[in-house]
């Protein structure tokens, strides 16, 4: 039986991972078909085209009573994105230049609202009204964050302005085709989405039946293994990004994704229904907390990062890694 559960664990995150990809690029394809502003498209659209994994783990977990592992994947996952994920990404052969500003605001955001989540969680329950403030909280900050950044501040650079002069009469000729080309994306979008739940709630159950089986403590196998997995879109989708020259598109997923692990993955499952949780899940988001700090810190404060910086974002991951092992164990 457990290697059956293997096998859907294994498959269920390829599948994630593979539907995130593609429902982020119908997302984008929608977005530009109808001219959506792109300055935060990093931070929403392929935020939450990425982490579709945490939300769909979130809202299985509440109902399945899994307080631990929605709490453990949530901020596990928020701690791997500007740690391991960001320090993998910095090993590539194309340097890694981050807008400080965007980092810095986003990293401070996504540790307050992981100490925020410490609180809530101090007596044993994350309530509904607990939940709904997280997701409330993450809406607000992406209205600051559209306020700060420039239109296309985590977008490809625009195209030469000669370019977008001569296009304008086929841009107008083709409109009709234009809108018929987003209500497909727009579909197709919705269709990955479906298939991103379904893979997630199989890994989900298939994680808790290989937890089970080997006595692993539910939040050390979320914040540590767990997340992992949920965070694999991230770095499949990020590496891609940086590969086309989408460098600052990247970094914008990576803590967009971090601070929405932080606020609405971690706050949607208990918004529809309450979950009880040990006292170790406050330690576990106080930890998350330093953790994305310290990578803030490293990332907010060099102009170029490739593989100094990810060294000092591997001994950040490491640390924080073993700090929860030893503290929520």
């Amino acid at each position: 039986m457990i290697v059956i559960w293997l096998f859907l664990l294994v498959a269920g995150l390829a599948l994630a991972a593979y539907g995130s990809r593609r429902a982020v690029t119908s997302a984008l394809g929608a977005s530009r078909t109808s001219s959506i502003s792109p300055g935060i498209i990093g931070l929403t659209v392929v935020a939450i085209g990425t982490d579709l994994p945490e939300i769909a783990n979130s809202i299985a977990s509440a109902f399945g009573g899994h307080g631990d592992l929605l709490v453990g994947d949530t901020a596990g996952s928020a701690l791997t994105q500007v740690t391991l994920i960001l320090g993998l990404l910095c090993l590539g052969s194309t340097p890694i230049h981050a807008d400080r500003d965007t980092v810095l605001t986003i990293g401070t955001m996504t540790t307050a609202a992981l100490l925020v989540a410490a609180l809530m969680v101090r007596d044993g329950v994350l309530a509904r009204w607990e939940g709904a403030l997280l997701v409330s909280a993450w809406v607000l900050a992406i209205l600051v964050m559209q306020r700060r950044q420039p239109p296309r501040a985590l977008a490809e650079p625009a195209r030469a302005k000669p370019t977008e002069v001569a296009a304008k009469p086929t841009e107008v000729a083709a409109k009709p085709t234009a809108d018929r080309s987003t209500g497909r994306y727009i579909a197709s979008a919705l269709g990955w989405l479906l298939i991103v739940g379904i893979a997630a709630t199989a890994v989900v159950e298939s994680f808790i039946q290989i937890s089970d089986r080997f006595g692993i403590p539910e939040l050390i196998a979320g914040a540590v293994v767990l997340s992992l997995g949920t965070s694999l879109p991230e770095l499949v989708v990020d590496w891609t990004a940086i590969r086309r020259g989408a460098v600052a598109l990247a970094i914008g997923d990576l803590f967009g994704s971090s601070l929405l692990d932080s606020t609405l993955a971690l706050g949607i499952g208990p918004s529809l229904r309450a979950v009880t949780v040990s006292p170790s899940a406050m330690t576990a988001c106080i930890i998350a907390a330093m953790g994305v700090m310290a990578a803030t810190v490293i990332t907010g404060s060099r102009p170029s990062h490739g593989r100094p910086s990810a060294t000092l974002l591997f001994l950040v991951y490491g640390a924080a890694t073993a700090a929860l092992i030893v503290g929520t164990g």
